[in-house]
């Protein structure tokens, strides 16, 4: 965590390797080298030694030692230490001062002169470019003491609706580091396709395409991958749609928020499972006043007169969020009928669908649907990776009209560039390919898990249905608090999840969480789930 902190500084305000050094810098505190720099209007005697004295690499970053040379450099002309005219170290004496070789020093010298920021002049070395206009870092003057008091807007929002006290899934932010992470709903970062993925941005990035991705397209989404949504995902899933029917946005997440937004108003009601997926539980108490929790069972969400007088209906019936449980045909039938006899809209929220390795996993509600009651999302986050944020929606035309000019004051478009290498990356075969391999991965994975859980864990209740890339253990005997369980595991390097946000109504969430598979390897499933045990039966 150390080190991918120290890397993202790299391109943050001042960089760690060297804070003491660069405070004067970036905050605007002049130092007395600096002073002969600034006020005077002179060049240090040595500007060489300066930019030599003020440049520390860290040989533990991933980053290599040329790349923090151009870094540093760029970033002391930036800070304003090395201004324009001033002459650069040689390679060799930089190289010799930093103790690294002179190509190094070379080639950092060599990117910033493509960059225009440093020029080579003939017999006479390097220097910061003279006709750069480049703004220096300003300071606002220091808050004098007895200054008014500031105006505190937060206490003028609700406090139900204060976004920050949002319950939602937590994990450790660095939970790749740990040896064994259960954690749901993310890659393996083993399989992803980086070859193909990084051939299709190269295409994508091309002087002929440029046009495509590098303008506002005001509201527009990406041709190609509408076409590619259209004709390769969707009729996987027993779907038929047109590009009218079908908007991009960033992640699912994004999907279900401007539906809420869009047909939010005084007195309607929102429906939702209990359990469920925790951040549309925050979306919709955001927006709406009355927010409805429908229990779910073995068939998934119960259909009964608790949907009367809603006007959205939210669920995930392919794979129920935390339980895995899909919902019965009986069910589907069910909801469409109570949907056009109440006049509801259904959200249908199918997470998992291109990961899903049943033969013949049930169809979405949206295929079933006569009357355009139904709304689908999706997402490619648990096939291709959910920190590319692709996500899309199916809907009537005309609600797709309004969800892309409510989106449009919001973003007006996802980024083109990366619409147009997913649409690449769909057209050439790459996502089959990849869902292909992960099915075979996933279903390898789920028979070991089940196996080690069936034996090993038989005093807890399992769910965790065949397709599905995690399991939810609930401990009946109430013994074993799941804040315990997963604080414990974290300390041997076992990540698991508490479900407890996903539960509103009932009361068994503090003794109930969820294992998942996606991000581990198969062979550490078994060691891992073996110290979970270990851990659990040692509290």
């Amino acid at each position: 965590m150390e080190r991918d902190a120290r890397v993202r500084a790299l391109s943050g305000p001042i960089p760690p390797c060297f804070p003491e050094k660069l405070a004067p810098l970036a905050y605007g505190v002049k130092s007395q080298t600096l002073e002969r720099m600034t006020d005077s209007g002179t060049k240090p005697t040595s500007p060489a030694n300066l930019a030599a004295q003020l440049i520390e690499l860290d040989r533990s970053l991933d980053v290599g030692l040329r790349d923090q040379v151009q870094s540093e450099i760029s970033r002391l002309i930036s800070g304003g230490a090395l201004r324009s005219g001033t002459r650069l170290p040689s390679c060799r004496k930089l190289a010799g001062e930093l103790k690294v070789s002179i190509n190094t020093v070379l080639g950092a010298y060599s990117r910033l002169c493509d960059d225009n920021l440093i020029e080579a002049r003939a017999r006479s070395g390097y220097f910061i470019c003279d006709d750069l206009r480049i703004p220096h870092q300003r300071v606002a003057d220091p808050v004098q003491t007895g200054a008014p008091p500031q105006a505190n807007f937060v206490a003028r929002i609700t406090p139900h609706r204060l976004p920050s006290k949002n319950s939602y899934i937590l994990r450790p932010p660095n939970w790749q580091d740990y040896e064994y992470p259960f954690v749901c709903n993310q890659i393996d970062i083993q399989r992803f396709p980086i070859s193909e993925w990084r051939e299709c941005t190269r295409m994508a990035m091309n002087r002929r395409d440029l046009g495509i991705w590098s303008g506002d397209n005001q509201y527009w989404d990406s041709q190609e991958l509408l076409d590619q949504i259209c004709h390769r995902l969707l009729p996987r899933r027993g779907i038929t749609a047109d590009s009218e029917n079908v908007l991009v946005t960033v992640g699912a997440q994004q999907a279900l928020y401007l539906i809420a937004s869009l047909l939010r108003g005084p007195g309607r009601v929102v429906a939702m499972e209990d359990p469920g997926y925790p951040d549309a539980r925050n979306i919709f108490e955001q927006l709406f006043d009355e927010v409805r929790f429908i229990p779910v069972d073995d068939e998934g969400l119960i259909v009964d007169d608790r949907l009367e007088g809603c006007d959205l209906v939210y669920l995930t019936p392919n794979r129920q969020f935390p339980t895995t449980v899909s919902l019965s045909a009986a069910r589907r039938a069910s909801l469409l009928e109570v949907a056009e006899k109440q006049d509801f809209l259904i959200i249908e929220d199918d997470y998992e669908s291109d990961v899903d390795f049943r033969v013949n996993p049930p169809l979405p509600l949206y295929q079933s649907n006569r009357t355009g009651r139904v709304v689908y999302i999706s997402s490619l986050s648990k096939s291709l990776a959910p920190g590319l944020r692709l996500g899309f929606l199916v809907a009537p035309p005309d609600l797709v009209t309004e969800l892309r000019a409510l989106r449009g004051m919001m973003i007006r478009h996802p980024p083109l560039v990366l619409q147009h290498a997913a649409a690449l990356f769909l057209r050439f075969g790459h996502y089959d390919a990849l869902c292909s391999r992960l099915h075979g991965a996933y279903e390898r994975r789920w028979t070991i898990a089940n196996q080690i859980l069936q034996s090993d864990f038989s005093d807890f209740g399992i769910q965790g249905e065949v397709g599905g890339t995690s399991f939810m253990l609930s401990d009946p005997a109430k013994r074993w608090p799941a804040a315990d369980v997963v604080q414990n595991a974290l300390i041997e390097g076992v990540v698991v999840e508490s479900v407890a946000p996903c539960f509103f109504a009932t009361k068994t969430e503090h003794f109930s969480f969820r294992v998942g598979f996606s991000a581990v390897h198969a062979d550490r499933i078994e060691p891992g789930l073996s110290i979970l045990r270990k851990v659990i039966d040692a509290l």
